[in-house]
């Protein structure tokens, strides 16, 4: 373990120490709610609010992020157990203890986004911008049958900004309003405007909500761009780290008496966005996204309903940094296409037993179709056929992926501090695909064959949760679960069908360069998964506070890869190197881990305000089964330690952290997909944030020493090397060097 990660591990141990000084004091008060007007209760999230190993990203914790970043999955830094592997500037991948992407269930509020790319570049939290984020709820371990199923490991729910209502006049607790359209009719909303200087980037969000007692319309926007970005350590450039990005949503609701009724559009417009771990770019990501919701309770209970339905056009070739200093054209590089479509439903009862009893039942359909086509190139030269010459390559046609779930689940509170959970879920996943072609006829035995057999797979799959909780006191919390967890393979997993070495490079989202191609007898992963979380606290849990959850998870047939042989590759300078062609595979996997969190208050004073610290460390190991190789994308040990303080000044509140983020040396990895090492790092943050009335100026340094360091999930440089600005085609990505950030928001 290197020095930096050993000072993390003893700064959160010790939490509680620091704290003892201080046991009559308190945390300062914060209001996690930017809104002024009341919403409906929403009664059916009592599983998720007693789970311990539950965490929950508020609007509170997205406000000094938002300046930093337009990557909504980086709002997950600071979540125990999460860590993120590196893709485009906003659309990096979540891993939950080392389970990574399709394996973790992902839902934009109540939309389960499939990523619609042979590459994954259009991730679920790529469609969202942290602006528009009301909470996002991370479940690793335990995760509850009515909280997600086919994944086997964590679930993350993004709730988009929900609709709030005005207070009725005169009633109890109501406040004056922002009324400019009149008597019974409010708004209340905020504009922000920020800048990043490694990158040169820039952005602007909005949001609004205008509102009466019963009606509430809502409208979200936010645009970004930058442009690539410096590695720490120099004035290194990192190609194809650029992106631009416009998303806009807008929902109309209704609510009266216990029920709301919404729907909600969303529209995302991504230009372009470098990958420079992939052989492809972004040039393109069109998506609409359609949601119908209801929520209604009653004397029973509580009702949930949704319908939605998503499309994505999206459209890939090479931007400048891998195309000789010229963006491609359909017309020319390598043109890929794909429409994807998630559509579907769902159900769910909130049924009360009795005062101790809660009964969950549900019904959720998610259809997926997919099409991805590659348009022929033309000719290499006068007169000879080039490798994309003369027909559409076809890498899937119509793919299906029809996933019908039901589960229920029994909450029961014992008494004397006990309480269980038990949950039972099916998931009946159908899959089809039709014939595919090649470029030309050296693709028409591999089409051939792929074409002779029977595309269509049926998968039965069952989850199971049982946990048991215990609160013996006002400072200890306990939480001991089983969950046995199953995800069918994916379209790409299944279907994508050259072994040629050109077209199997476009083939993975794993950012290490090798070419892959689908297995029709894949069978489904199982994961089954214990795990104890205790946590401890001062009585108030407003002094101190610190959690260990270790885990360990089995999971049979986990979808590896096998070896099947080598592929050279060239680049601009006339360099050459290898990659490896890889088919997926099933093979045993066992990973075993904890994360350790804690906080404290550990000064208040007059002069100088409050002082908290707080921290988080996560571990995991993961290996195959059958030879002990160690499993692709695990992170070693890591964590940060953030200083806080907060004082009252100049009429309104500062806010200042400093943060000391570190990570071990990677040498566990998986050799099949030459992943490289990375030696271990530390690097130091500084941020301040200062409130006056309806402002918020936010300033920050991210790598203040600017510091030369590597993501250990971040892949291999594909950009540098394919420039011929680096001779090692395998040399890790380099993470972003010092960047200044700051932000202005208005509120109204």
């Amino acid at each position: 373990m290197s020095r930096f990660a050993s000072c993390l591990v003893a700064g959160v141990c010790l939490l509680p120490v620091a704290a003892r000084a201080q046991q009559a004091a308190a945390l300062p008060p914060i209001d996690v709610s930017a809104d002024r007007f009341s919403r409906p209760a929403d009664d059916a999230s009592i599983v998720t609010r007693r789970n311990l190993d539950a965490s929950i990203v508020t609007r509170q914790d997205i406000a000094p992020m938002s300046p930093r970043t337009s990557d909504s999955a980086r709002l997950l830094d600071n979540t125990p157990g999460v860590s993120l592997y590196g893709a485009g500037a906003v659309s990096s991948l979540p891993v939950i203890h080392g389970l990574e992407d399709e394996r973790n269930n992902v839902v934009l509020g109540g939309v389960p986004v499939t990523a619609g790319c042979a590459n994954h570049m259009n991730p679920p939290l790529s469609y969202i911008d942290p602006a528009a984020i009301g909470e996002v709820e991370v479940l690793t371990v335990n995760v509850p049958v009515s909280k997600g199923g086919d994944s086997i490991g964590g679930s993350i729910l993004v709730t988009p900004r929900p609709p709030v209502f005005a207070t009725p006049a005169g009633a109890k607790g109501s406040a004056p309003v922002f009324a400019p359209f009149g008597r019974g009719v409010v708004a209340s909303g905020s504009v922000s405007t920020n800048f990043r200087s490694n990158g040169g980037g820039i952005g602007v969000s909005g949001h609004i909500n205008m509102a009466t007692e019963h009606f509430s319309l809502q409208y979200d926007g936010a645009w970004s761009k930058s442009g690539d970005y410096h590695a720490g350590g120099g004035d290194r450039l990192v190609r194809s780290t650029l992106y631009e990005a416009t998303n806009h949503a807008a929902t109309l609701a209704y609510a009266n008496d216990g029920q709301t009724l919404a729907f909600r559009y969303a529209y995302q417009w991504i230009p372009y966005q470098g990958f420079p771990n992939q052989w492809m770019d972004m040039m393109g990501n069109n998506a609409n996204t359609y949601d119908l919701s209801y929520k209604g309770a009653f004397g029973w209970g509580a009702f949930e309903a949704n319908a939605f339905y998503h499309l994505t056009q999206h459209y890939m070739n090479f931007l400048a940094d891998k195309n000789g200093g010229v963006d491609a054209t359909p017309a020319n590089g390598m043109p890929m296409y794909v429409n994807d479509q998630d559509y579907g439903y769902n159900l769910k009862a909130t049924i009360n037993l009795g005062a101790t009893d809660l009964l969950r039942v549900g019904n959720e359909l998610h259809m997926q179709t997919l099409n991805e086509w590659w348009p022929p190139v033309g000719m290499k030269g006068k007169f000879m056929p080039g490798m994309m010459c003369c027909s559409t390559f076809v890498n899937i046609n119509d793919g299906q992926r029809n996933v019908l779930g039901t589960y229920v689940e029994w909450e029961k509170r014992w008494g004397q501090g006990w309480s269980s959970l038990v949950g039972l879920r099916n998931d009946m996943v159908w899959m089809n695909a039709g014939d595919v072609q090649g470029y030309s006829m050296m693709y028409a035995a591999q089409a051939a064959a792929f074409n002779a057999r029977d595309h269509a797979r049926t998968f039965a799959d069952f989850d199971a949760t049982a946990v048991l909780r215990y609160n013996p006191d006002d400072t200890s919390q306990y939480e001991f679960g089983y969950t046995r967890k199953t995800r069918a393979p994916s379209i790409y997993e299944l279907y994508t069908w050259s072994t040629n070495g050109m077209a199997a490079r476009m083939i993975g989202w794993f950012g290490d360069g090798n070419g892959y191609y689908g297995n029709l007898n894949l069978n489904p992963e199982v994961a089954n998964t214990i795990a104890l979380t205790g946590q401890w606290s001062d009585p108030t849990r407003k002094i101190w506070q610190v959690k260990l959850g270790p885990y360990y998870t089995y999971v049979q047939d986990y979808i590896d890869v096998d070896y099947r042989g080598q592929i050279a590759v060239a680049n601009a300078v006339g360099a050459k190197s290898m990659v490896n062609l890889l088919q997926f595979a099933n093979h045993d996997a066992e990973l075993y881990g904890f994360d350790l969190a804690g906080r404290a208050l550990i000064a208040q004073t007059a002069d100088y305000g409050d002082f908290s610290i707080s921290g988080v460390i996560g571990y995991v190991r993961g290996w195959r089964v059958d030879n002990g190789a160690s499993l692709y994308h695990i992170m070693p040990v890591n964590g940060k330690v953030t200083l806080e303080n907060t004082i009252a000044l100049w009429g309104g509140r500062l806010t200042t952290a400093l943060e000391l983020q570190a990570a071990a040396a990677k040498t566990e990895v998986e050799i099949v997909r030459l992943e490289p090492t990375t030696p271990a790092y530390g690097v130091v943050n500084l941020r301040a944030s200062w409130e006056y009335r309806n402002l918020r100026f936010d300033l920050g340094v991210e790598n203040i020493a600017n510091v030369l360091y590597y993501n250990p999930l971040g892949g291999i440089d594909i950009a540098d090397w394919r420039a011929g600005a680096d001779s090692n085609l395998h040399s890790p990505v380099a993470a972003q060097g010092r960047n200044i950030y700051g932000a202005v928001t208005a509120r109204f």
